[in-house]
């Protein structure tokens, strides 16, 4: 059994193998700059997730789930992404910086966007040479149209009509004590969605307990397998 969508993970031997070709533009995806100007993959250009990204205000009171139009346009030109480009995204956090940049570019439309499979740890253990030097944004030719997406994101307005409905599932994805409501990790409230199945997200993930290690997807059997054994169903 193979992924639905194969093409999106690559390994590190693929990106060694095509990481100076024109088109291709590799974002280093971290918590915080610092991590990119320690070492990251050579040619690599950086875009902390929280760029692209936001959350609740201060305040807790408005929430922005994903960089405005404009926002995310300035971002792709600072990262000389244009229309023909092939972005490969990688961080060192089991992909989930990663996985959010390819999930806000699929939201405008651009969707040749690639994620490396077990990130930065997985590059280097495989023997690939790191960059301590800043990279240049490559000159874009053809800039990217953006076209949002509203079936790739569900509004507080769509889920609170739906979420009791038995034609939707509702999944959780975050940590079991966030899920039980102990903890609140900058939420202004506690808890699920009511009748929300659950599977945290690194669970989906080898070695997910180890943080410094390679945390490659697990393969689409074991995925599938644990998406069952949480309640989902497939039908």
């Amino acid at each position: 059994m193979d992924y639905a969508n194969s093409d999106i993970l690559v390994s590190p031997k693929w990106l060694d193998a095509n990481k100076d070709k024109e088109d291709i533009v590799i974002v280093d995806s971290p918590w915080e700059y610092y991590s990119y100007a320690r070492a990251h993959i050579p040619g690599a250009l950086c875009r902390p997730g929280h760029s692209y990204i936001k959350a609740l205000d201060q305040e807790g009171e408005e929430t922005v789930l994903v960089a405005s139009e404009s926002e995310l346009q300035k971002l792709l030109g600072d990262l000389g992404i244009g229309a023909d480009s092939t972005v490969v995204a990688y961080d060192e956090w089991g992909s989930i910086f990663a996985t959010r940049l390819w999930w806000v570019l699929k939201y405008y439309g651009f969707n040749n966007v690639k994620v490396l499979d077990g990130g930065w740890q997985n590059w280097v253990s495989s023997g690939f040479p790191a960059s301590f030097t800043s990279s240049k944004p490559k000159e874009i030719t053809k800039r990217v149209d953006l076209k949002v997406h509203p079936e790739v994101l569900v509004t507080i307005d769509e889920l609170l009509q739906k979420y009791d409905d038995p034609a939707w599932q509702v999944l959780d994805v975050r940590s079991g004590d966030e899920y039980r409501g102990h903890a609140a990790h900058g939420n202004k409230r506690i808890g699920p969605v009511p009748g929300a199945l659950h599977l945290e997200w690194e669970k989906m993930l080898e070695n997910s307990e180890d943080i410094e290690g390679v945390r490659k997807f697990k393969p689409a059997r074991e995925i599938k397998a644990l998406l069952e054994g949480a309640g989902l169903d497939e039908s």
